[in-house]
Parts: structure tokens; C-alpha cells; sequence
């Protein structure tokens, strides 16, 4: 009968039979073996686990609010000193100054400049020659919460100093031999007695225990100074060569060197050198400001009004370029604050030593080196 297997033909049954047995091994081969495929013939890329990156920031360590350079976390908090410092060309050569973080530059009478230096964290053995106090550099202090270092001072300098009851460590008081002292070599050369003056950290940490002055920077405390965390190049104007006519007499300049990216000193033509190192003084960023700058009225030795306190322009300068800024500065207490010109945002200093040039409104800032003559 159609449709039925016959009797007579038994290895047509057994023909069957197999090649069910066949499929049904090739059906269940489908569904429980899996084929190993390679990654590459997949087209799927697996890639290898990444490494965890770096973390930027080194562990127990803060960027340090006067140079934004990494500092043990403990030492955040310490309160810097700012030293008045001789910048006349017979004191030269000085000492230490190449660890400050802050160096501030302005005029004081007869057209010289005087430096107040501003240290944190530093080792250094002799710093000087040190100086008499004037009054403007009290608020420069201030800018940093800082305990102001000099050997005596002008009648304004005292004045303000009772007014504000400004902290300070006078070498020409019962501290000195105790602060300070007299380098005897100097001392022993004709008209070098007032630049013979030196301190060191072991000296100032004796007197600032002795003053009981506070160690630690006030709980508020804002330096006004904002640090990218790695050098960057500011948008601005090339700035290889800087010359800064304090006065027809007092010039500084600063020459720009590619390699470590820093700024050269120069006073008046020639390398500002550290006696202690033997280094010319560099810095990374430079700040510069124009303001008022008066001989004050009636006195007999020529001294100056420097406005520190108040607003005005001037340019920041890091990386060999350099950015139209303004600054403002409201009180004594409040620190200075500086913006960009033409974006209004605070401008952000690169990793390193910082020079303030405060300068007479209309003396000319170059941004070119002046031709040699051969």
C-alpha cells in the first residue's frame, strides 16, 4: 500500500532509520555546541584593561598659595615673613633672596628701588642686606598675611605701623643681635655699615617666638593669587625681553629663557645676582602695575607716596607672552586682586616665583630688547 513500508524490502527500513539518527545528532549539535570564534575574525576588538592614570596631585601635598608649587599638606598653613631688603647698587651683592617666593620691586627716595621679599617655606642661611621700613611696603605685607622683617624705618613707616598695629620684627629695637646681625666683613668697609644687616630663618624663627606673633595664616586667608596646576601659555602679546624704567637711574629688566621657561633679572644692564648661590634671580611669572607715585610734601629726605591701596592697569607676563590686566587692592586688609583686561577673569599664574614691578603711572613698560650697539 502507498505510504506503508513493506515487509519485503527490510533494508529500506534500516536506510530510513539512520538518516533520522543523522539529523537528529546534526539538530542537537545546533543547540548545545558552541563554535570558538577568534576576537579577530569576529570583528570585535577587546581591548586590555588601562592602567589607573596618575592622580595629579601627589599624596600629603597642597599646592602652596605664594608659588603653586607642591608643599607638605602640614606646611599649608604657615605664616610667611616679608623682608625689607637694600637694593642699591652699593649693597650689592645680596643674599638669599633667590628663595623667595614673592619679590616686590617699587621706588624709594633718590630714584633707587628697595625689594621686599616674600618667603614661605625656605632654608636659606643669610638674607640681606636688610633695610628700613617704608609705610606703602606694610600693605604689600599684607597682601600675604605676612609678618614684615626691617632694621628701623621712616617716620610715616612708625606711624603706620602703631596705627594698624601691623605685625612686625624690628632689627633696631631690643631684637637686634636676636633677629638680625651685622656681617663684620661688610661692617669693617668705609660706608658699609647700613649694608651689613642680615637674618636667616633660625633668627627669625628666635624673634618671632620672642614677639609672640601668630605662626599660622589667618582662618580667612586669601593671597589674591590663583596657580594652574602645570605651566600654560596666556593668550597674549610675545614678551621675550622686558625692560621696567622704575626711574631714569633704576631699571630692571628681564630676558626670557626658553629652556626652563623662567625670566632672567637684569638691574641696570647687569645679571641681579645672589652671593649665596651664585645665580642670577629668576622667576616665572611677572606682574607689573602702574599707580601713583609721589614725593610726599615737605619732606627732607625725598620720601615717597606709593599707592598701593587703589586700582589701575598693568600686565601679567609668563611663557613669553604677556596680558593687559587691572588690579585692585580696597584696604589694607584685602589683597590685591588681578583680572584679566579684557576678559574680566582673574588671571592664573603658572607654577613658580612670582616678580611684582610697582611703577609710576606713564613711565613705559617695553616688551622689545633694545638693539645693542656694536
Amino acid at each position: 500500500m502507498k505510504g506503508k513500508l513493506s515487509p519485503e524490502k527490510p533494508g529500506q527500513f534500516f536506510i530510513i532509520s539512520l538518516l533520522l539518527i543523522l539529523m537528529l545528532t546534526a539538530c542537537g549539535s545546533d543547540i548545545n555546541v558552541e563554535e570558538e570564534v577568534e576576537p579577530e575574525e569576529s570583528g570585535v576588538i577587546i581591548e586590555e584593561p588601562k592602567e589607573p592614570e596618575d592622580d595629579p596631585i601627589p599624596e600629603g601635598m597642597v599646592q602652596s598659595p605664594f608659588n603653586g608649587q607642591w608643599i607638605p599638606e602640614e606646611k599649608e598653613n604657615k605664616r610667611p615673613v616679608a623682608l625689607q631688603i637694600n637694593n642699591s647698587t652699593a649693597a650689592y651683592p645680596q643674599s638669599g633672596i633667590t628663595q623667595a617666593d614673592i619679590l616686590y620691586e617699587t621706588l624709594a627716595e633718590g630714584n633707587i628701588t628697595r625689594i621686599m621679599a616674600v618667603f614661605h617655606i625656605f632654608e636659606s642661611e643669610k638674607i640681606g642686606p636688610i633695610r628700613s621700613a617704608r609705610h606703602y611696603y606694610l600693605d604689600m605685607a599684607a597682601n600675604h598675611d605676612a609678618v614684615y622683617m626691617h632694621y628701623g624705618g621712616s617716620p610715616q613707616a612708625y606711624s603706620y605701623i602703631r596705627q594698624l598695629n601691623a605685625p612686625n620684627m624690628d632689627g633696631l629695637s631690643w631684637l637686634d643681635g636676636i633677629v638680625c646681625w651685622r656681617d663684620p666683613e661688610r661692617r669693617a668697609i668705609p660706608r658699609m655699615l647700613e649694608h651689613s644687616v642680615y637674618t636667616n630663618r633660625a633668627h627669625l624663627e628666635d624673634g618671632w617666638e620672642r614677639r609672640e606673633l601668630r605662626t599660622e595664616l589667618a582662618d580667612n586667608f586669601s593671597s589674591g593669587l590663583n596657580f594652574e596646576m602645570e605651566t600654560t601659555i596666556p593668550w597674549g602679546q610675545r614678551a621675550d625681553y622686558i625692560t621696567i624704567p622704575f626711574s631714569n637711574s633704576y631699571v630692571s629688566s628681564f630676558d626670557y629663557d626658553t629652556e626652563t621657561q623662567k625670566y632672567i633679572k637684569y638691574q641696570s644692564g647687569e645679571l641681579h645676582m645672589d652671593e649665596e648661590t651664585d645665580e642670577p634671580l629668576m622667576f616665572t611669572n611677572l606682574i607689573l602695575q602702574h599707580t601713583d607715585i609721589n614725593v610726599i610734601p615737605g619732606d627732607d629726605e625725598g620720601r615717597r607716596e606709593v599707592a598701593i591701596i587703589g586700582s589701575g592697569e598693568g600686565y601679567f607676563i609668563s611663557a613669553g607672552r604677556g596680558v593687559s590686566i587691572e588690579w585692585n587692592k580696597p584696604d589694607y586688609a584685602s589683597p590685591t586682586q588681578y583680572v584679566e583686561k579684557k576678559t574680566g577673569k582673574p588671571i592664573m599664574l603658572n607654577p613658580g616665583k612670582t616678580y611684582i614691578g610697582i611703577l609710576p603711572r606713564g613711565r613705559e613698560i617695553s616688551f622689545y630688547q633694545p638693539e645693542r650697539e656694536e
